[in-house]
């Protein structure tokens, strides 16, 4: 059962998207671990600090039109932090598509702002073509410019992020 938020005022994403049914779980657990059924890519968050946590399901939950591109989850800190995590087969430059539409649909086109957007591509394996490059580019100046310094990551298999 999810807690409540300890001060909802200080979490304005949180309160644009509450509903219980996308979300996965909400509290402060020391790990969260992110995995498709039947596939090997793995992505883990190792919450070390105890902050609360609200683990989302964006693809079929958060954004239920398959006629968009989208994640697959999101993990929202009670510092105000967002984590946009795609886990994928070998396609870098779609992955890099959903990220940016997921961003397109839940921050940019409602004008909702956190204090640092990080995105995670978890692929099952690399195989990068080069097109992939500039779009990984772009992502990460956004994520620098617009949105408090995140990153952007991709791994092979597991992804780890510790806070």
């Amino acid at each position: 059962m999810a807690q409540k938020i300890k001060e909802q005022k200080e979490w304005p994403f949180f309160q644009a998207y509450h509903d219980n049914g996308y979300i996965l779980r909400q509290d402060c657990s020391k790990e969260v671990s992110l995995r498709e059924p039947g596939e090997n890519q793995t992505y883990k968050l190792h919450n070390k600090s105890g902050k609360e946590l609200v683990v989302y399901r964006i693809d079929g939950g958060l954004i239920n039109d398959e006629n968009v591109l989208k994640c697959d989850n999101g993990i929202y800190t009670e510092n105000d932090w967002l984590f946009l995590i795609e886990l994928k087969g070998a396609d870098l430059n779609h992955a890099l598509d959903q990220i940016n539409s997921t961003i397109d649909i839940l921050l940019k086109r409602p004008n909702k702002k956190v204090k640092k957007l990080n995105a995670r591509i978890v692929l099952s394996k690399v195989s990068i073509p080069r097109i992939s490059a500039s779009k990984e580019n772009k992502l990460k100046q956004l994520l620098h410019k617009s949105y408090g310094g995140g990153n952007y990551k991709k791994q092979s298999r597991l992804l780890e992020d510790t806070i």
